[in-house]
């Protein structure tokens, strides 16, 4: 499979538009053909771009730092939200606009380093930038690594990643020289960069020199580990002395500002121009949301442990407790086993000391006077861990799993003894042990308990109960430098391998059952993937960890089995800890909002955003605030008043949204009321809309559809499948332990399908018969010399991606929907004996709760619940006569068909009534938070043109409902004095 990149999101998009418009009319000077073009820094024009794109930026973080040497720019976007692809498309967009040809990207770590090489270098993601947003351009990219000298001559020759990047020519134009490097090549004893060579590149004998002629721009990732007291960050300043310096981070560099009392510590932003917070990414639905569970131990308070004293850095006192037995003190000293106290402990030991504090090998520190739970130590209270763990899996996996288009579900367990799950020197790895022994029970159980239609999930569980050691595989930084053949190929699937752990089958057609993953601390920034659905914590880990790096781990959208970022849902990451976390969630929940600028005013641009969404002036607005005193003249906001001002003004107010993390320990209110009595005066209208429909296409398409087929199977649609190799080493440097990643080389693998499987594969997800589809490729092997090799999942993809292109160009006008007489059992609001529902699960009708004291009568829910900010405008209604009663329409539960194979369901419906107080008209509305037609995709189009002739179809079928759909600038009484033609 191939991850499929979407272009165009918004989150995405903005970002790399206001780079470019910081540039815009700024005036540039000559250069060398090996340099980027050079802009005049001190050009007025920047400074007024920059206020002018920080409109939408809290007051209190904008600004303009001016620097005569370089340009700093910075953007925040919440980890899991992609920081890479942006600053990928930044770079083809300063290419394009600007010609700027030479960027050094700097990361923090290796395991980031090997990340940015992949997502770069990989040819998947060059295809969607040259074809899919169609630049023309390519990128170069070279990746600097530590070399090892043995004499003197081996500094003959100058770096030749490094040559390739400065000789590359700006007269080259559809070249961008990209050079990778880490913090420690800047800023550690390796002088790759600094020494002097006997051999030169452009005159310059020196990289450091070659480099900073180039006049490079710099992109920074994860800034936070690239403080300006950084010896790194310097180093960029001083040696390689950039024109432009562009942050990309989830996290900023703090400064403390002042002295004395008046002393504040601060974010350290330069000239911020995105702020895409985790709260707002959590709102927005651009990552998943989080439901924090703790298990309960069943002896709680059994057994405690103390730390009472530490003996001059050599040893520490402990006291062990137990219920109904008398005290007992051990001694220990570095490198012993707590084991020596209870068995519980086996595999943590003490891995250094000082005055105050004990430091674990679990990366825990505990502090004289401490004391600590033994019971979560215990083999019994981790199986209970591991058991419920795997529960949550198999419950998300099985959804996950019987969707249209499948998404694979993976685990990840973090766990701080290695040998518990290593087979190692003959050590029992219990912990293994036990997940195998866990996971045979769930699926024996899974089996005996399948539905007749899951045929399909049932084959899979079946292939991952005959070989249990295939579901899980485990990745350690000592592997780095273990032999083990079975060891390294785990590794790499895990590190690299993205793509074919998210696959369900092999390159031979088998099932790829592996999804229950196994690390220590390790994972942290530079290792994701989208589909980790639940993460286990197995034991604690250090209490300094930041509770969203945790998490971040498992926060990306999931991508299904074809590679399709799935955004159209809401998805959860079930996050399991130890009772002694049982916080967790509230310490998540403070940290996001930590994020929050407490904002001491209120700006002229948020006035007017929440007067066009309330639908008033913003003279009335700014005076309604004024004379109630949540405002001064000069729009600060007043202190005491602050809390009712957000109560009677939400839209005014941020945070994270309620039920974005959730405690499962704790009752929630995950549900909202359906009101019966107002669901009756909707009924009618409900089973006319869920009437179930088919689409038909013109006869005339069918009669084709052969040539059809045919014309989209070229030679074009058969690719390579290719992979580059890389070496991984652990070495050691200036007394440290590192990964080095070394390039190798690039091979075509064989990952071909089962003729039959393959033509199944396409039939499935475009609905085309088999025969055609055979009668195609025959076609073209008339012609054609196709190769075995080729028929792969790789050309499944791109058959499927054509179709349906070709059905979105081709189809608009050319289908009707024909009713199906069936009788409509259960739907999203009834029982299937037609009776209303006392509640629905509320991420269904809105991932955000509006906080008001009152809920109109005429409303459907007992909640008003909303995805956007025109959804909450639209639920404020109760002032429009007209309408009787309205209600959201529960998530994907029409599923009205769509030309591109999919299914559509509208957002709002509403009954109304006449002049004279006859219920006359049912209305349909589906809400667009755009503000024309012009910004819409093109799908979305396709899908509300659907939409229309779906509910044409309802009228000429006896049923009076109107479908309109809503833009940003247009409101509920407009459409409803329209649809009444008044």
């Amino acid at each position: 499979m191939e991850i499929i990149l979407q272009q165009n999101l918004k989150h995405q998009q903005v970002p790399v538009e206001r780079i470019c418009k910081v540039f815009k009319n700024v005036s540039k000077l000559k250069s060398p053909y090996y340099a980027n073009p050079v802009f005049d820094l001190s050009d007025i024009s920047l400074k007024n771009n920059i206020k002018e794109l920080q409109t939408d930026i809290p007051v209190e973080i904008r600004g303009f730092t001016a620097n005569n040497d370089n340009l700093n720019l910075d953007i925040k976007m919440e980890t899991g939200t992609g920081k890479t692809y942006v600053y990928t498309k930044t770079m083809y967009e300063l290419h394009k606009q600007f010609g700027i040809n030479k960027f050094i990207i700097a990361v923090p770590s290796l395991p980031i380093k090997a990340g940015a090489k992949s997502f770069l270098s990989d040819l998947y993601v060059q295809k969607h930038f040259k074809n899919v947003c169609g630049y023309n351009s390519e990128i170069n990219l070279q990746v600097v690594s530590s070399i090892k000298y043995n004499n003197k001559k081996s500094r003959n020759y100058f770096p030749g990643t490094v040559r390739e990047f400065v000789d590359g020519s700006s007269q080259i134009n559809n070249k961008i020289y990209v050079l990778l490097i880490n913090m420690q090549l800047l800023s550690g004893n390796s002088k790759i960069l600094s020494d002097v060579y006997d051999n030169s590149i452009n005159g310059f004998y020196q990289p450091y020199e070659a480099l900073r002629n180039t006049r490079p721009f710099v992109i920074i990732d994860e800034p936070h580990k690239f403080s300006r007291e950084q010896k790194a960050y310097n180093k960029i300043l001083d040696e390689l002395k950039p024109q432009c310096i562009i942050r990309f981070g989830a996290t900023f560099p703090e400064i403390s500002v002042g002295s004395g009392k008046n002393k504040v510590t601060k974010k350290d932003y330069l000239n911020l121009l995105y702020d895409l917070n985790s709260y707002e990414a959590f709102n927005q639905n651009l990552i998943k949301g989080v439901a924090k569970e703790h298990f309960e131990p069943s002896q709680n308070n059994e057994e405690k442990v103390k730390i009472v004293s530490i003996n001059n850095k050599e040893s520490v006192n402990f006291k062990y407790s137990k219920k109904g037995n008398p005290d007992k003190t051990f001694t220990l000293g570095k490198n012993d086993s707590l084991s020596i106290i209870s068995p519980a402990f086996e595999g943590l030991y003490i891995s250094a000391l000082d005055k105050n504090n004990v430091y674990f090998s679990n990366g825990e520190i505990k502090s004289i006077g401490e004391q600590f739970e033994v019971s979560v130590y215990m083999t019994s209270y981790i199986e209970g861990m591991i058991k419920l763990a795997i529960d949550r899996h198999f419950e998300v996996e099985r959804e996950n799993f019987n969707r249209r288009i499948k998404i694979k579900t993976l685990t990840l367990f973090f766990i701080d003894d290695i040998s518990s799950y290593r087979d190692k020197n003959g050590k029992e790895p219990y912990l293994k042990n036990c997940f195998e022994r866990l996971l045979k029970q769930k699926l024996e159980y899974e089996i005996n308990n399948i539905k007749e239609y899951e045929k399909e999930y049932k084959q899979f569980l079946e292939a991952s109960l005959n070989n249990i050691s295939a579901c899980h595989a485990g990745y350690f930084a000592q592997d780095n430098s273990d032999s083990d053949e079975e060891i390294e190929k785990e590794v790499q699937d895990i590190l690299y391998n993205k793509k074919k752990l998210l696959s369900f089958k092999d390159e031979n057609g088998n099932y790829n059952t592996r999804r229950f993953l196994f690390s220590k601390w390790t994972l942290k920034e530079g290792w994701d993937n989208p589909n980790i659905f639940t993460i286990c914590k197995l034991r604690s880990s250090g209490s300094e960890i930041s509770k969203l790096q945790e998490v971040g781990r498992g926060l990306r959208l999931p991508v299904d089995e074809i590679g399709n970022r799935v955004s159209n849902d809401e998805f959860v990451l079930n996050y399991i800890v130890d009772f002694t976390e049982e916080d967790f969630a509230e310490k998540l929940i403070k940290e996001i909002n930590g994020e929050l600028i407490i904002n001491k005013t209120i700006s002229d641009e948020q006035i007017d955003e929440v007067a066009k969404k309330l639908e008033i002036s913003s003279d009335d607005l700014f005076i309604d605030l004024l004379t109630k005193h949540y405002i001064d003249r000069n729009k600060n906001i007043i202190e005491e008043n602050r809390n009712a001002f957000y109560e009677q003004y939400p839209l005014f107010s941020t945070g994270l949204a309620k039920g974005k993390v959730i405690d499962r320990n704790k009752k929630q209110k995950n549900t909202v009321k359906i009101r019966k009595a107002v669901f009756e005066e909707l009924r009618e209208l409900w089973q006319a809309i869920n009437q179930k429909y088919l689409l038909m296409f013109d006869n005339d398409i069918n009669e084709n559809m052969q040539d059809i087929v045919n014309s989209l199977i070229d030679f074009n649609l058969f690719k390579e499948t290719t992979i580059s190799s890389e070496r991984v080493r652990l070495i050691t440097e200036n007394g440290k332990m590192e990964l080095e990643t070394q390039s190798g080389f690039e091979y075509n693998i064989l990952e071909t399908l089962p003729y039959n499987e393959f033509l199944f594969k396409i039939s499935k997800a475009t609905n085309l018969p088999i025969t055609i589809i055979h009668n195609g490729f025959v076609e073209y092997a008339k012609h054609n010399q196709i190769n075995y090799n080729h028929i792969n999942n790789n050309t499944v993809i791109t058959f499927i991606q054509r179709f349906n292109e070709w059905k979105i160009n081709n189809l608009e006008n050319r289908f009707r929907y024909k009713k199906v007489n069936i009788d409509i059992c259960e739907t999203a609001l009834t029982n299937p004996d037609g009776s209303v529902k006392s509640e629905i699960v509320q991420g269904n009708v809105g991932t955000k709760i509006h906080q008001s004291s009152s809920v109109s009568p005429k409303y459907l829910y007992d909640t008003y619940t909303f995805d956007s900010p025109l959804e909450e405008r639209n639920l404020l209604v109760d002032n429009i006569d007209e309408i009787i009663v309205y209600g959201k329409i529960p998530r994907r539960s029409l599923e009205i068909p769509v030309i591109d194979g999919g299914t559509y369901t509208p957002d709002f419906m509403y009954v109304v009534k006449d002049k004279n107080g006859n219920k006359t008209l049912n209305v349909i509305i589906e809400t667009k938070d755009v503000e024309n037609k012009s910004n819409l995709r093109q799908i979305e189009k396709i899908k509300i043109n659907n939409a229309k002739l779906f509910f044409e179809n309802l009228q000429l079928d006896g049923y009076n409902v109107k479908f309109r759909d809503q833009l940003n600038n247009n409101s509920i009484r407009n459409i409803i004095n329209e649809v009444l033609g008044k």
